[in-house]
């Protein structure tokens, strides 16, 4: 399907966008979305790592007589979109299970006072009752799903409470902006079909940051790649030493051990990993965010919301295991418009851990019967030990207990399906505390043909990665074609396959 594109100034908009923002001008893409939101029309937004997706519901907040309901995938990241939209003068709050009851029972009511301008919540806690209702008798103005790409089967983190999102639509007659930085023209046609869009207006702009040089550079020992990055740090020009630099590495073990070789050669960053308590992971994040601290050395639980926009450099010590992901975090280069780069490390060897993964988020059919089975013999309900283990079994079961929920044979508390599902892989927060059985068998049989669609998924995935790592054409068109975009030309000139060995690593 060829993308509707329809630019036409919007006066109006454009003088909230000076007053409220103090910005001069929108961004590509930015005006059509906002003139379309504004319009009353379903609407698919397209934009890349830091396109300035957030202000296109952001704005129309300020400009809409009722509520804006932002759907997000993170709930650890929400409070930050909160005091984010309170700085710029919205009213603004969040409803989660995190929150605490006398802040949760604040929303509510302010919900149904018409206190808000925004809100923000997880597509589980939307499924609640209780806030449908409240929603039912508001003013919505608008429903807006941030991370859209987590509605798609196809997607890189499928998440079924938001392929339910059109059963608030039935209920609340506003329209709805999906936005997101990564679809492939599947995802963005699973996007539109699931939520039930009538005819929306597709703004889909280029993928293509010509201001970052693509680079991979093949280092089998962590001594060759430690050595690899301080050589391009003490390269790099004067000013980048006030700039920003992310190392992502795919293991809190890795996270350390690469800090700590870096310190060693001078450079000073700080770790940011799941395990890490979360005033800690706040802490780290404020002083990066602030410009306190300059360098992070993280896992990808670094990751949405991490809109600095001086960061000279993104350096994977190894590659994700998906194109998509590596998109977005390599893509936190260069937002203000300057030379960056994006330099990936890859040897054979490195595979095994998105590998395994892969194997933990999608466990194999076979091993999520033999925890329903296990369970069946327990007598088929439990309760959370505070640890948050699981009838003897840890954190490492959550993946089995998602895929047993999803599949039908098991029915958890409110509360733990909400946690679950927005559990991301690797995350170390414990579960809340619940009245009663943490769940109870349905007696359905378990259907798993989702789980075996998601892992077929992932794997044409990380065999995506791969081939990119691997290739011998241009990483610049490379990147375009799988995201759906078609290149006007073969190659780009600032990524190591055509520089031929005239870039920064020789």
């Amino acid at each position: 399907m060829k993308e509707k594109q329809v630019d036409t100034p919007n006066p109006a908009a454009r003088a909230v966008l000076k007053e409220k923002f103090g910005f001069d001008g929108f961004r590509p893409g930015q005006e059509r979305l906002v003139s379309s939101v504004l319009a009353g029309r379903d609407t698919l937004g397209v934009l890349p790592t830091g396109g300035g997706k957030t202000l296109c519901y952001q704005l129309p907040a300020f400009m809409m007589s009722g509520l804006v309901v932002v759907v997000s995938p993170l709930i650890s990241l929400m409070q930050d979109q909160v005091d984010r939209a309170r700085r710029l003068g919205l009213r603004a709050a969040s409803l989660t299970s995190q929150d605490a009851k006398d802040a949760q029972k604040r929303s509510e009511r302010a919900i149904a006072d018409g206190a808000l301008d925004l809100l923000f919540c997880s597509p589980e806690r939307l499924e609640a009752r209780r806030l449908r209702g409240l929603l039912a008798s508001s003013p919505v103005s608008l429903i807006t799903i941030d991370e859209a790409h987590c509605i798609s089967e196809w997607g890189h983190e499928f998440r079924p409470a938001f392929r339910r999102i059109m059963g608030l639509r039935e209920i609340v007659p506003a329209p709805v902006l999906a936005v997101t930085a990564t679809a492939t023209p599947a995802v963005r046609d699973d996007i539109t079909r699931v939520l039930g869009m009538t005819d929306p207006l597709r703004v889909v702009t280029s993928f293509d940051r010509p201001n970052i040089r693509w680079l991979v550079a093949r280092q089998r020992t962590g001594r060759e790649r430690i050595r690899a990055m301080v050589k391009l740090i003490r390269r790099a020009p004067l000013e980048c030493a006030q700039r920003a630099l992310i190392v992502y590495a795919p293991t809190r073990r890795l996270v350390v051990s690469v800090r700590r070789a870096l310190a060693s050669q001078g450079v000073i960053g700080e770790a940011y990993h799941a395990a890490l308590p979360s005033e800690e992971r706040q802490t780290v994040q404020q002083r990066f965010m602030s410009g306190q601290s300059n360098v992070v050395i993280a896992t990808c639980a670094f990751g949405m919301g991490i809109d600095r926009g001086d960061v000279w450099a993104v350096f994977h010590y190894a590659f994700p295991g998906s194109l998509e992901s590596y998109y977005q975090e390599a893509g936190r280069a260069g937002r203000d418009g300057a030379e960056s780069l994006a330099l990936g490390f890859v040897h054979r060897d490195d595979w095994k851990v998105p590998e395994a993964f892969l194997q933990r988020s999608y466990p194999a059919p076979r091993d999520i019967r033999a925890l329903l089975g296990k369970i069946q013999a327990r007598g088929g309900a439990a309760r959370f030990p505070s640890s948050g283990a699981l009838i003897g079994l840890g954190s490492a079961n959550v993946p089995h207990l998602k895929w047993l929920m999803r599949s039908g044979a098991l029915r958890l508390h409110p509360a733990l399906g909400e946690w679950i599902d927005s559990w991301p892989d690797g995350e170390a927060e414990g579960p809340p505390a619940v009245d009663g059985p943490v769940f109870t068998l349905t007696g359905r049989p378990p259907n798993l043909g989702p789980l075996v669609a998601a892992r077929q998924q992932a794997g044409d995935r990380l065999r995506a990665m791969q081939r990119y790592s691997g290739r011998r054409g241009c990483r610049r068109m490379a990147l375009l074609r799988y995201l759906g975009e078609v290149p006007g030309r073969r190659s780009c000139g600032s990524c190591d396959r055509c520089e031929r060995g005239r870039g920064l690593l020789t």
